[in-house]
């Protein structure tokens, strides 16, 4: 759960909070009905208020709501906010909403109960002409080289008395990783064109598993360590900002390793397979490169295998590669 310092730092996120502004500024109009979800320390409820909105509703989990009624009273509009300091699926509201606003996101919009939340309060809170901010998310992959991340990612190769660590590093070659703000992928980290996999409507999306398949072209000869998997928001009008590797958002990338680090040529044609549980978890990642006048290189990865609880990952043995090889053209 966040704590304040996260609050801050997103509220302090321009490349985040700027795009978010403008599409409020679009969609609340004087009188409108506002239901601000995920409402955090109040921010957008606060900023729904300044825009006219004459009712907002703000829900929230987290303790820190108490911070957000504090701001309504130091903004002098503690009046028009209606706090409720629990799940928005327990929630009942009065009258409907001309707009929803939410960011229930973690690194990627496949986090914990977001697209569960966001079908409820839609079919619940919305006017058949109401406005969801945000209005969709792209889900993008591309391939990386960052040999730092990756080694963070699938841990040592020797731990102390030079003991052999295979069978924790066979299992993190199957566990997504949240690359973290101490060493994040850099955009100059890419290889490869960036493809969209999937794309969340918000106003039909339903908490079902997101699967999808795109096809990318390495544009710099490198040495190739997974896949990072990012998103791109549409909020309103227009609206919007990418979470691609670099700096400057609140939001991390989520890094897929390979099996092992791989040389990839400029030019190169990479298939790659994405399927998530609305949850984020499990993710599975395929990744097929096709190499002029060579074999096809297949990787085959599922975080189920990270899981020794699991019957498939039991069989799991030591160094045991999820490599293969097909003749087959590129697809």
């Amino acid at each position: 759960m966040y704590d304040l310092h996260d609050y801050a730092r997103m509220i302090a996120d321009e490349a985040r909070m700027g795009p978010y502004v403008r599409a409020l500024e679009a969609v609340v109009k004087p009188g409108s009905v506002v239901v601000d979800v995920g409402a955090g320390t109040g921010i957008f409820s606060l900023i729904a208020c300044r825009l006219g909105a004459r009712r907002v509703y703000a829900i929230e989990t987290n303790d820190l709501i108490e911070v957000g009624r504090e701001l309504a009273r130091e903004n002098g509009v503690a009046d028009r906010i209606v706090f409720f300091h629990k799940d928005a699926r327990e929630v009942e509201l009065p009258e409907r909403a001309d707009v929803i606003v939410s960011d229930l996101r973690g690194a990627l919009p496949l986090y914990g109960e977001h697209l569960a939340i966001v079908a409820d309060v839609r079919e619940r809170f919305l006017k058949p002409d109401g406005v969801l901010v945000p209005a969709r998310d792209r889900l993008m992959v591309g391939v990386v080289e960052n040999s730092e991340v990756y080694e963070r990612a699938v841990g040592p190769t020797r731990g102390p008395l030079e003991l052999t660590l295979e069978a924790m590093r066979t299992r993190l070659h199957h566990a997504p990783f949240d690359e973290g703000a101490s060493r994040p992928i850099r955009a100059d980290d890419l290889l490869s064109t960036a493809g969209a996999w999937a794309s969340l409507d918000y106003r039909t999306v339903n908490p079902v598993p997101v699967a999808g398949r795109v096809d990318i072209m390495v544009r710099r000869t490198g040495t190739g360590h997974g896949l990072v998997v990012w998103f791109e928001a549409v909020l309103a009008s227009g609206e919007g900002f990418s979470a691609a590797p670099g700096p400057g958002l609140c939001y991390r990338s989520l890094f897929l390793p390979w099996p092992r680090p791989f040389p990839v040529s400029k030019g190169d044609s990479i298939a790659v397979d994405l399927w998530a549980q609305a949850s984020g978890h499990p993710w599975g990642w395929n990744t097929s490169v096709g190499i002029a006048g060579s074999a096809r290189q297949t990787f085959k990865q599922s975080s189920f295998l990270s899981d020794p609880s699991r019957p498939a990952a039991r069989s799991l043995s030591v160094g045991q590669s999820a490599v293969s090889q097909s003749a087959t053209a590129p697809r």
